[in-house]
């Protein structure tokens, strides 16, 4: 059998509690239609791993052949989101595999099961890939000083709340081209130590925690767009000054530079994803949305890359191929 997954990118939309007050990495989240990430599988004897960043496809292969016990699968990456730009590109990989390799062989495997057998903590992608939407991920219990993202065992945080995002919403990425990549692996942990060492900002975090519960959720199930760009804006300052000392800035200074050019053109819910260096522009509707396009492409001049993306309220979807002598 043979099987393609698509699944959603996302963005993150504020990681609000660094310093573990409540839980360490309580945020909100919403996936997006575009960029995805495809991948197809089929069983095999053997493993054999072709198409786009083989080497990092083929260790995600073979931890869920080893966990599940399978001989082998032929598995293409077709496409992904970015690496390390804000869109959770990794967790959506290695998901998307898992995904792949083990409907192949007729296994419905839970998204769960499948970060635990690929050793992935996930910050909460894990549920922008199950369930699409706006979802909130309730954290991780960790200890100050202990190894959050690269463990032997997976964390992975509660589903405290999901909602479908309005049809009519939309968002104007921004990637500058000449970024570096967001931290990541030893980098990502390092940062985070750095960060730990600094007093707690509780005010910020208090203030933030606030917003999130009583003015980003209710302006979601109530598709009020002026709260939520409101509120929006409000928590990506906030978890902006709270990583501030190890980001460089309240934006990441690779792309600080565009925020000025967003609001010129109008937008009023502003934000940057996960590290960044993504941003983005929230739009009531797609004419609005077109227009900043439009306004955006003119002011960045070709420094960075310009496009517009709906909320995805679906999530992850598998579909079964036709093999060349015409079985599934």
């Amino acid at each position: 059998m043979k099987i393609r997954v698509s699944a959603p990118s996302r963005l993150h939309l504020g990681d609000i509690d660094p310093f573990g007050l409540g839980r360490f990495g309580f945020a909100p989240m919403l996936a997006l239609e575009k960029p995805r990430t495809l991948v197809e599988a089929s069983t095999s004897r053997s493993l054999d791993v072709s198409g786009v960043d083989v080497e990092e496809a083929g260790l995600y292969s073979e931890r869920v052949l080893k966990a599940f016990k399978l001989p082998g699968a032929r598995v293409k990456v077709l496409s992904r989101a970015p690496r390390h730009s804000g869109f959770g590109s990794t967790t959506q990989l290695a998901l998307s595999i898992g995904k792949a390799i083990t409907l192949a062989y007729e296994r419905d495997v839970n998204s769960v099961e499948l970060v635990e057998a690929l050793k992935r903590t996930s910050t909460g992608g894990v549920h922008t890939f199950q369930h699409g939407g706006f979802v909130v991920a309730g954290g991780l219990k960790v200890a100050r000083g202990e190894r959050i993202l690269d463990r032997a065992e997976a964390l992975i945080p509660p589903l405290i709340f999901r909602a479908d995002v309005p049809e009519t919403w939309h968002f104007v990425i921004v990637k500058p081209r000449k970024a570096a990549a967001g931290p990541f692996g030893d980098a990502e942990e390092d940062a985070f130590k750095r960060l730990h060492r600094e007093q707690s900002p509780s005010h910020l975090i208090h203030e933030a925690y606030f917003n999130l519960m009583s003015k980003l959720i209710p302006s979601v199930l109530e598709g009020d767009a002026e709260a939520f760009e409101e509120a929006l804006t409000r928590i990506q300052v906030l978890v902006g000054r709270i990583y501030q000392p190890v980001q460089g800035g309240v934006f990441n200074p690779a792309s600080a530079w565009v925020i000025p050019i967003l609001r010129q053109v109008g937008a009023r819910g502003i934000g940057q994803s996960s590290w960044g260096p993504a941003v983005y522009a929230f739009a009531e509707d797609r004419r609005r949305a077109r227009l900043m396009e439009k306004e955006l492409r003119e002011e960045v001049e070709g420094r960075a890359e310009v496009f517009i993306a709906k909320a995805d309220n679906s999530g992850v979807e598998a579909s079964t191929l036709k093999t060349l002598n015409g079985a599934a």
